[in-house]
């Protein structure tokens, strides 16, 4: 890693932005746009880190790693950025955001980390109590239009926590991660949480991806956190596992979760208290939305041709599985001609639209199944329904 200032021309060169782009417009909501992080870093406003000889501020060493560089330009003074241009950088350790710090890329499938052979960590991205790097409480870090590749060598993506209280901002930690690509982690791809009551407290993830995840897609064990317009493709154990409580999903959507070996739900939502609106599962092998949380909420969501598939299943081959008591569903499940996850186990699909665990009661339960619901499916409603419960399944 070199630190090499440049004149204004190879900076605007190198940063691919014009010399009008100086003049950087108001934030955009969460942050600033990409095109914007370019122009201050080629103001000198924020460090930049870019490939050998293009003219960043600070430029990568292979050898060395693309985390010295970038580790180098945020340093550990608190309300500090770091913009990484275009391109593919190796990883060789994680790149660590402390108090109140900013990893900004070009884009999430412009700017990509990537685990280099012999990487040494458990994910990609860490905050500094991840690895034991001291007893640093920092919080609010950003991350935002990067990708981050860990090509079947690294556990997580992106791995936050917080074991100790706050020495600012408390009670809520509150990480922002937007337009986020993680993929080919051999654990969670994204996973916040930490020994803290309530971990990183309020995060925000929006409008992230995690695709070929080796555990979950995304792993919330933090509280009060929103998710919004994120999706996942693949995880061996899932897609989202919403352990914190009180966490709010919107918009968002997972496909083709499990293995030949194991189900996997799309959502396992462990939490009480969680809101999960307009969300829809489809194709798994496991259940649609898996509900396990006591005085849950799911609203207007869709589980298509979710499921196991083979007869004995039932428990993990439904739209809607509820196995706690003071639950209130409203959506659609249905297994649609061809629909099930077969490339992953044969027959998967659904075969209950509703599964009731023994013993949950005050249900409240409204689902449409409709009329047109070939093999796998056995039946509308699996269960008991309580006696201090309201269930209706259409179809």
């Amino acid at each position: 890693m070199q630190d090499k200032r440049s004149d204004r021309r190879s900076l605007l060169r190198a940063a691919a932005v014009s010399a009008g782009a100086a003049a950087v417009a108001a934030p955009a909501l969460g942050g600033i746009t990409p095109a914007q992080a370019a122009a201050l870093a080629s103001t000198g406003a924020i460090p930049w880190v870019g490939p050998a000889g293009s003219g960043a501020t600070y430029e990568v060493n292979p050898t060395l790693g693309a985390q010295a560089a970038i580790n180098a330009a945020l340093g550990s003074a608190s309300m500090k950025a770091v913009f990484v241009a275009p391109g593919q950088y190796k990883l060789k350790s994680p790149v660590v955001l402390g108090d109140k710090q900013a990893l900004i890329g070009a884009g999430p499938l412009v700017t990509m980390l990537r685990a280099d052979t012999g990487f040494s960590g458990s994910a990609l991205v860490i905050n500094p109590w991840t690895e034991a790097l001291g007893t640093i409480t920092a919080s609010r870090q950003c991350v935002s239009d990067i990708g981050l590749d860990a090509a079947n060598l690294v556990a997580n993506g992106l791995n936050f926590q917080m074991n100790a209280t706050p020495d600012q901002y408390g009670p809520d930690p509150a990480p922002w991660l937007t337009r986020v690509f993680v993929t080919r982690t051999t654990g969670d791809g994204i996973y916040l949480g930490g020994t803290y009551a309530g971990g990183q407290r309020e995060f925000k993830i929006t409008d992230c991806r995690v695709e070929n995840a080796g555990g979950w897609a995304y792993n919330l064990q933090s509280s009060d956190g929103f998710v919004s317009g994120c999706s996942a493709q693949g995880g061996d154990l899932g897609g989202y596992r919403i352990g914190g409580g009180n966490i709010k999903v919107w918009g968002s959507k997972v496909y083709g979760t499990g293995t030949s070996t194991a189900a996997a739900p799309g959502f396992k939502i462990e939490s009480s208290r969680a809101t999960v609106v307009g969300c829809e599962v489809q194709d798994t092998a496991g259940n649609g939305f898996e509900i396990r949380g006591a005085n849950c909420t799911i609203s207007g969501c869709t589980a298509d041709s979710t499921g196991v598939g083979t007869s004995g299943t039932d428990q993990n081959s439904a739209g809607f599985y509820i196995g706690a008591s003071a639950v209130s569903v409203e959506g659609g499940a249905f297994q649609r001609a061809k629909g099930g996850a077969k490339w992953i186990v044969a027959g998967a699909g659904m075969r209950t639209a509703l599964y009731l665990a023994s013993g949950v009661d005050y249900v409240s339960a409204r689902l449409v199944s409709g009329p047109d619901r070939e093999a796998p499916f056995v039946r509308l409603i699996t269960g008991t329904v309580g006696a201090r419960s309201s269930v209706s399944v259409l179809g």
